[in-house]
């Protein structure tokens, strides 16, 4: 009796997300715009003008041209308009995004003017995300199936059970047959995709920055970062056997989190080449994040033929610990202030993302047996992917402030982040790395270069502010199912899945309350 590949995939209950890998690393390093509306409204160019609580995670010396306490909050509308929803999941939802206090201590002093401390909470990264894509007719792709991709890894690892844990749980579910040592696998009609993913990176800043004769502002910041990060997804096939006749279906759901704490340090400078002058040039130095992370995973699979029936073989739980260090960044901020009534900033910052390592406490990967029980062993292969698939990223901000009155202000800017990504990255399987070790999907999510485009406008009302921002973020990304090989025992393993081009746009509402005193 034939069954459906979408009766049996939405059957199954349950989630999924990624292991580390160099798409999860890039993420942990990956910075949003957002923070008060202010800074927002302006492109986040405000690193060398100062005067807002966001900045102290860009450029801690902007704090130093603070002399007034500051106090605000912001919270945020988001909505994904090309996304679809997913598990419950939809494309718009709510953002608490930013609360923080700057104290400005007026020392007076003939060199030190004033030394001001700030804590801030910012939203550094939001992981939520929805993705669908489905395939009805693979034909034009030679009928690949994501089998195929298993099947080639038992034979590259030299079984099913020395290979990753889905092709283990594949091989189980009668979805891969073997035939003296060698594993065959089927074709596939169509597939269907989907996945929700929520969840956020949050940062907790702690800032002291020193004003020096109105001319010097020097600024130190230690951030500290909580992980935590959810995703369910959903993954099955029609199946076709050897002759392409209708043979079945397969899904795959796992439930997964991931969350940690990270910490890093940033120093920075502010000079007024002309003190009689309102154009000040900044530098700010930003060392890797250090994250300790923890992953949970829960994987099941379901499959059915007509050979073997209804097959859901032994559920698949581990927990899992790891390390990441994220690059280095360096950034470069002009501020000038005309007439007293228009703010203009730029920036730019670069990161090489292909510097990020990722390695594990008390463990040794399979490269290099040299154990050692208080030494944190490097993840070589998987380093050597992000080096070779990852490159340095440059980040462009540019944004304005208009005083209409001394009551009303507008603004406006514009961001482009390039892509961290090569052309050519994929999700590699084939490497001696402990991450193949608990590797339970096969799909990844290229993506384009981010450009941002924001407006904002702000009031006071004596001692308190409003302000409201409104952002357009513009993201492309290419989704994969799976990387199957055309020959199976080539040693360049060729992606035969059709790619599914995703739109990721994101817009945001933003309102941020203050009082300043």
């Amino acid at each position: 009796m034939k069954k459906t590949l979408f009766i049996l995939v939405t059957s199954l209950a349950s989630a999924f997300a990624m292991a580390q890998d160099i798409y999860q690393v890039g993420e942990l390093s990956t910075t949003d715009l957002n923070g008060t509306a202010r800074y927002v409204g302006m492109g986040g160019a405000m690193g060398a003008l100062g005067g807002d609580l966001s900045v102290m995670s860009s450029s801690p010396a902007a704090i130093g041209l603070y002399r007034r306490n500051d106090l605000a909050v912001t919270a945020s509308l988001v909505s994904m308009p090309g996304s679809k929803k997913f598990d419950d999941k939809g494309n718009t939802y709510v953002s608490f995004d930013q609360l923080g206090f700057v104290y400005s201590w007026n020392v007076d002093r003939p060199s030190l003017r004033f030394l001001n401390v700030g804590v801030n909470y910012h939203k550094n990264h939001d992981f939520n995300q929805l993705l669908n894509a489905n395939n009805d007719n693979l034909a034009a792709a030679g009928y690949a199936s994501q089998t195929w991709q298993l099947a080639d890894l038992c034979n590259y690892w030299g079984g099913a059970d020395k290979a990753t844990p889905l092709a283990n749980l594949a091989y189980e579910g009668y979805l891969l047959g073997e035939d003296g040592g060698n594993y065959t696998a089927y074709n596939a009609w169509g597939n269907s995709y989907g996945k929700a993913r929520w969840g956020s990176n949050q940062t907790f800043d702690f800032c002291m920055s020193a004003n020096f004769n109105d001319q010097f502002y020097l600024g130190f910041t230690a951030s500290a970062y909580n992980v935590k990060q959810k995703s369910y997804m959903l993954y099955g096939e029609g199946l076709l056997d050897v002759d392409l006749n209708e043979d079945g279906d397969y899904a795959i759901d796992n439930e997964s989190k991931l969350k940690g704490n990270g910490f890093d340090m940033k120093i920075g400078f502010i000079v007024r080449p002309v003190k009689e002058s309102n154009f000040k040039v900044g530098v700010t130095l930003t060392t890797p994040t250090w994250y300790e992370l923890s992953y949970r995973n829960d994987l099941r699979l379901g499959s059915y033929t007509e050979s073997n029936g209804d097959v859901v073989p032994r559920p698949y739980y581990f927990d899992y610990d790891y390390n990441v260090r994220t690059p280095w960044k360096v950034g470069v901020s002009l501020g000038n202030t005309f007439f007293n009534r228009l703010a203009v900033g730029a920036e730019y910052e670069f990161a090489d993302y292909s510097s990020c390592s990722v390695s594990y406490d008390d463990f040794d990967d399979d490269y290099d047996w040299n154990f050692n029980w208080n030494h944190q062993t490097k993840d070589r292969e998987l380093n050597s992917q992000l080096d070779k698939y990852m490159k340095g990223t440059h980040t462009l901000k540019v944004g304005a402030e208009l005083m209409i009155t001394p009551n009303l202000f507008v603004r406006g800017g514009y961001n482009h982040v390039s892509s961290a990504f090569d052309k050519d990255a994929w999700l590699n399987h084939f490497i001696n790395s402990a991450s193949v070790d608990v590797a339970t999907n096969t799909d990844y999510l290229n993506l384009s270069g981010i450009n941002r485009f924001t407006a904002g406008l702000g009031v006071k009302f004596g001692k308190f502010y409003a302000d409201a921002a409104w952002l357009y973020q513009h993201q492309r990304g290419t989704l994969y199912a799976f990387n199957a090989a055309e020959d199976p025992d080539a040693p360049v393993f060729v992606n035969a899945c059709p790619d599914n081009r995703l739109s990721l746009n994101k817009s945001q509402v933003l309102l941020t309350l203050g009082y300043k005193f």
